[in-house]
């Protein structure tokens, strides 16, 4: 039985970044999944391991890690093979200037335009989703540019930034499919036919071996 517990609310995309880490380096683990709706992070139980009652935690080996970047470093330095952060100084330079940037600006951007779709009020606050998207296309446009000529963002290995950009992408696309989002034409989807080579990157990382145990069950369960 694995050492580890991965702690995560299903379709959050930091814990689904933790969870793809595990699948690449090929990681077993115990999944510990929470009702968001419910606070069920909040337990008692839990906040002994995590004061702050936020997901993800990677629990295992005496440590209790919080925040899927510093679960990230850590799975690289207990686990080295195969590299998330690069193997050289210019390539961890690189990844990380990719995820810094992706994070000082876009996941809450995309976060604002998905919140309202997934809460029904996409019709409500249509100006504000489309602002959104507008704020988010650069992004999707500089991805578009970089997996032109790249396999994944960093090269040619699959590296953390790809693991960290990625569900944020997919969260998006998720809440752009949705019937009441399609009729704003928010001009995302069908990705492919909008951002082919982050289509093709998208399905790269999909490819990838034990993709499925990382892959949200919430959203399993709806495709089913």
């Amino acid at each position: 039985m694995s050492s580890y517990k991965v702690y995560f609310i299903s379709g959050s995309p930091p814990c689904w970044r933790v969870m793809l880490a595990m699948a690449v380096k090929g990681l077993d683990y115990t999944p510990v999944r929470f009702d968001n709706a419910r606070k069920e992070q909040k337990n008692e139980a839990f906040l002994k391991i995590n004061p702050q009652g936020t997901v993800p935690v990677l629990e295992g080996d005496g440590i209790a890690v919080r925040n899927s970047l510093a679960i990230l470093a850590y799975l690289d330095e207990a686990h080295p093979e195969p590299p998330l952060f690069g193997s050289s100084a210019a390539e961890t330079g690189a990844i990380w200037q990719q995820i810094m940037e992706f994070e000082g600006h876009y996941p809450d951007a995309i976060q604002s335009i998905t919140r309202p779709i997934f809460r029904g009020k996409a019709q409500e606050q249509a100006d504000a989703i489309r602002e959104g998207v507008e704020g988010v296309r650069p992004c999707l446009e500089a991805l578009e540019k970089t997996m032109a000529s790249s396999d994944y963002l960093c090269g040619g290995a699959v590296s953390a930034a790809d693991i960290v950009i990625y569900p944020n992408i997919m969260q998006l696309m998720r809440g752009a499919q949705k019937p009441d989002a399609e009729t704003l034409e928010l001009r995302l989807t069908p990705l492919g036919e909008h951002y082919p080579a982050v289509a093709a990157w998208a399905a790269r990382i999909a490819a990838l071996p034990r993709y499925d145990d990382a892959y949200p069950p919430h959203w399993k369960q709806a495709a089913e």
